[in-house]
C-alpha cells in the first residue's frame, strides 16, 4: 500500500487555486494554516488528510478524507456572502456530482468515488473591529491504488 497524501495535496491545490472572488481576484489557498502576515480578506485552507484502509483480497483501496476550510474576515460587517460564494466554487471543483472524480495525475492512484461528509458554517465571531465567518467541509474520496 502507498500513501496518496502528496497526490491529494497537489490535486487540491491545483483545483482550489483557480477560485476567484470577487471575479477578478484569486482566493489564496494554503496547506493547513493561514500565514500570520496575511491581511484581512478571504482564504481557503485544506489539510487534515485521513486515510482508512478499505482493501479487500483483490484491491488496495483507501477512504481518504480531506478538510477544506474557508475563512473570511472584514472590518465591522460580514454578510457571509463571500464565504458561501467561495464554498459553492469549492463544491464545483471537488464534488460537482456524486460520480465526479478529482484527477490525481498519478499512475498509482485513481479516485473512484467522492462524497461530502459534512458542511458546516460556523457562527460569526469578532476580534476588535474584524468580523469572522468560517465554513468547513469534509470530503471523502475512495482511492484505488494500482500497486500491482
Amino acid at each position: 500500500m502507498l500513501s496518496s497524501n502528496l497526490a491529494i495535496r497537489k490535486a487540491y491545490n491545483t483545483l482550489l487555486s483557480t477560485i476567484q472572488y470577487p471575479a477578478a481576484s484569486f482566493v489564496p489557498v494554503y496547506w493547513q494554516q493561514i500565514p500570520t502576515d496575511a491581511a484581512p480578506g478571504i482564504y481557503i485552507t485544506f489539510g487534515q488528510i485521513r486515510n482508512n484502509d478499505d482493501s479487500n483480497k483483490s484491491a488496495s483501496v483507501t477512504q481518504t478524507s480531506v478538510t477544506v476550510s474557508i475563512f473570511t474576515n472584514s472590518p465591522q460587517y460580514n454578510d457571509g456572502i463571500a464565504v458561501d460564494t467561495v464554498a459553492n466554487e469549492v463544491l464545483n471543483r471537488l464534488y460537482l456530482n456524486p460520480q465526479f472524480k478529482i484527477p490525481l495525475n498519478s499512475s498509482f492512484f485513481q479516485v473512484t468515488g467522492t462524497r461530502l461528509d459534512s458542511d458546516q458554517t460556523n457562527d460569526w465571531s469578532q476580534d476588535q473591529q474584524n468580523i469572522y465567518i468560517d465554513r468547513t467541509m469534509v470530503f471523502t474520496h475512495t482511492i484505488f491504488q494500482n500497486v500491482s
